[in-house]
C-alpha cells in the first residue's frame, strides 16, 4: 500500500505547480514586457524554492547510498578535491568546457522552447482566443505538480 507524501511535500508541489501556471499566464495578466520579466522572475525563485527541500533530501540520500556502497565495497570515500588537483591540467580544461557546454546548451533550450510557448500563445490571441496564455499555462501547472509526486526512487534496483 503506498503512503501518503508529507504534508510538506504536499505544500511544496502545490506552491510549484501555482507559481508554474502563474509564470506561463504572465502574458494574459501583465502587458508589461518589463513588468512581466520582473514577476517571471520573482515566480522562477518561487520554484525554484519549492524544489530546494527535495533538491537536499534527496542529495543527503544519495551521500548516504555513495557512503554505505564505499564501505560494503571496502572502499573509502573519493575525495573530489583529490582528485581534482590531480588532474592534468588538459584534463580539468576539457572537463570546464564540457561543464560549460552543457549549460550553455540547456539555457539556449530554454530559452528557445519559451520564445515557442510564447508565440503560440500570441499567434492564439491574434486568433480570439481568450486566456490564450492562461490554458496551456493550467496543463503546465498541473503537470509540475503531478510530477513532484513522482517516487524519488523510479528506475533503481530493488532488493
Amino acid at each position: 500500500m503506498p503512503s501518503t507524501p508529507p504534508v510538506s511535500r504536499v505544500l511544496y508541489a502545490a506552491v510549484g505547480g501555482l507559481a508554474t501556471t502563474a509564470y506561463y499566464a504572465t502574458p494574459d495578466l501583465i502587458r508589461s514586457r518589463a513588468a512581466r520579466g520582473w514577476a517571471k522572475t520573482a515566480l522562477a525563485g518561487v520554484v525554484l524554492a519549492s524544489s530546494a527541500p527535495d533538491l537536499r533530501r534527496a542529495r543527503e540520500e544519495s551521500r548516504e547510498r555513495n557512503r554505505a556502497a564505499a564501505q560494503e565495497q571496502g572502499q573509502d570515500q573519493v575525495d573530489w578535491r583529490v582528485t581534482w588537483t590531480s588532474m592534468k591540467p588538459r584534463g580539468r580544461a576539457t572537463l570546464v568546457a564540457g561543464g560549460a557546454t552543457a549549460l550553455v546548451a540547456s539555457v539556449g533550450s530554454v530559452v528557445l522552447i519559451e520564445r515557442a510557448v510564447f508565440r503560440r500563445g500570441e499567434r492564439r490571441r491574434a486568433a480570439g482566443v481568450r486566456f490564450a496564455h492562461t490554458r496551456p499555462a493550467l496543463v503546465w501547472g498541473v503537470l509540475t505538480t503531478a510530477i513532484a509526486f513522482l517516487p524519488d526512487d523510479v528506475g533503481e534496483p530493488t532488493d
